[in-house]
């Protein structure tokens, strides 16, 4: 079994609190899907733990914005004080290991028929992939045509499955193949533990936000992938705590930690 998350944005109580519960079950490997920095007050802290528990770990947009230095223009304005508190600390002469180990991250790796990225497989690093995109059929298809069965992915911190019905993959033959127009549906989580049975449909799976939830509910959000069987889980954590170092760093803005509470 493996646990994929994503996007923890330097939130080391949510984090610690998704650790906690992956430790009840029998998780051979941890994936993150990047953006482990930026939004939040503990970048450098989430980044250890990141390095040293999970087996595959990627680069999100604001893991690579430690390395700019020009953000004019740049959005999300928001994340800029974060990313420049990450900067200054991963700069410290005593993080030099750690900051060779963001800049090595890659934004999306292969796996057999799945696909991990932090974006979507159109662009691994920056493209936004949302629940209503299924009314937007050319998008959608020049994403699945990169995909053979399943692409995991994070950035809009909104978990849930998008499938097209118009190709069937087949795991003997580790092959695709068109089966019609396709039909794009959204499959919205239900609940503290959803299930969802990946199938001969290719498959989007967004694992939704560790650190900063954007689909109303304030909880961290990630999967649990056994197989083709998945299970959305939403774990509680401190977040008051992570609100109030949010609002004691001059560099943050007190909005960051405040949405934090309504999962906005």
């Amino acid at each position: 079994m493996q646990a994929i998350l994503s996007d923890i944005h330097g939130n080391l109580e949510a984090l610690t609190a998704v650790l906690a519960d992956i430790a009840l079950f029998d998780v051979k490997r941890i994936i993150c899907l990047g953006d482990t920095v930026g939004y939040g007050p503990n970048p450098i802290e989430c980044l250890e733990i990141v390095r040293e528990r999970c087996g595959l770990a990627l680069c999100g947009e604001q893991d690579r914005a430690i390395f700019m230095d020009d953000f004019s223009g740049w959005t999300p304005h928001a994340a800029v004080g974060a990313i420049r508190l990450a900067q200054a600390r991963l700069r410290l002469p005593e993080q030099a290991e750690l900051l060779r180990y963001l800049d090595g991250l890659q934004p999306s790796q292969h796996e057999g028929s799945r696909l991990y990225v932090h974006g979507s497989a159109r662009d691994p690093l920056t493209d936004y992939l949302f629940p209503e995109d299924v009314y937007n059929p050319r998008k959608l298809e020049r994403i699945f045509d990169l995909i053979l069965h399943v692409c995991f992915c994070g950035h809009t911190h909104v978990p849930g499955v998008i499938t097209d019905s118009g190709w069937r993959f087949d795991p003997k033959t580790a092959r695709r193949e068109r089966v019609g127009d396709g039909v794009h549906e959204w499959h919205q989580p239900e609940g503290d533990d959803w299930a969802f049975t990946l199938d001969e449909r290719l498959a989007v799976v967004n694992v939704g936000s560790v650190g900063q939830p954007r689909d109303g509910d304030p909880r961290a959000g990630y999967v649990l992938a056994d197989g083709v069987h998945l299970r959305f889980r939403r774990v509680p954590y401190d977040v008051d705590a992570t609100v109030r170092k949010i609002h004691a760093i001059p560099d943050l803005e007190d909005f960051l930690g405040d949405r934090l509470r309504e999962g906005r």
